[in-house]
């Protein structure tokens, strides 16, 4: 498969993965994704488009003020080239994120995580409680963050668990894993990760951990048992994008590779 075929097949997965959970908006040469419930979206480039100006994406801005949803956009940078420009004319920052490629099967070991099943979505919710935590706080590094932070999470932003959720769980069209303290596994989940195949393309996404429990493998162990869950279910193409450099050594351990880069575009000083 060569580089352009490829980077074809991520972006069909881009546009096809929030549609079944948002409304989409065509506005000018982008398409505004509009959750119906859950987690918000962003605006993407329309498939096949590679005309943007300062003004189109200032009508996006407009809408997603009207519409109350975040004023946010994400792009693959080798797809759309010099959309970085534009938006950062139009004020927003760019967060601009290794984009990596599963090689063959995957290595490592599945460790403390394992798959959720469909009774296990009191599971789920500690697990995306863990993960905001992690996100939230953000990097690498260990912190103070830990099960107090977890559990006053639950019932907030991701680690709300709507009927949609609970329906992609049961049919596995979301296929989620948590990890766990290996010291006290009755704690619940410290973390955990999920993909969303579509055909025979599937993305690992959301992998966090909480601050208090990084640096044992918890984050690498997760990806391992997606990746592993993914091609047992014959997906061809899996991939993830990665916070940064470092996260990207993670994901690099279990093997993927950067093929390309994600950029996530939003309002406010660069972090």
């Amino acid at each position: 498969m060569t580089d352009r075929s490829l980077l074809k097949r991520l972006e069909a997965y881009y546009d096809a993965v929030p549609r079944g959970r948002a409304d989409a908006e065509e506005i000018g040469p982008f398409t505004l994704f509009v959750a119906r419930l859950g987690w918000p979206y962003y605006a993407r480039p329309r498939l096949g488009e590679t005309a943007m100006t300062v003004e189109s994406v200032r009508r996006v801005l407009e809408r997603q003020r009207e519409l109350g949803v975040p004023l946010a956009f994400e792009w693959v940078d080798e797809t759309t080239p010099g959309l970085d420009e534009v938006v950062l004319a139009a004020g927003l920052r760019v967060d601009r994120c290794p984009l990596l490629v599963l090689a063959a099967e995957p290595t490592g070991a599945v460790g403390d995580a394992r798959l959720l099943g469909p009774l296990d979505s009191r599971e789920l919710a500690l697990s995306r409680a863990a993960i905001s935590v992690g996100f939230e706080a953000g990097g690498t590094a260990t912190g103070d963050e830990g099960i107090r932070e977890r559990d006053a999470a639950l019932g907030t932003g991701f680690a709300v668990i709507d009927e949609l959720v609970e329906a992609g769980l049961r049919s596995g069209e979301i296929r989620a894993a948590a990890c766990y303290a290996v010291e006290d596994q009755a704690l619940g989940p410290v973390g955990g990760g999920s993909h969303t195949p579509v055909g025979d393309v599937t993305e690992i996404a959301g992998v966090g951990v909480l601050p208090a429990y990084r640096r044992r493998g918890l984050a690498a162990a997760v990806t391992h048992v997606l990746a592993r869950d993914a091609r047992d279910h014959d997906v061809e193409t899996v991939f993830c994008s990665a916070q940064n450099d470092d996260v990207a050594r993670i994901y690099g351990r279990i093997g993927f590779h950067r093929v390309a880069t994600a950029c996530i575009a939003a309002l406010g000083d660069s972090h």
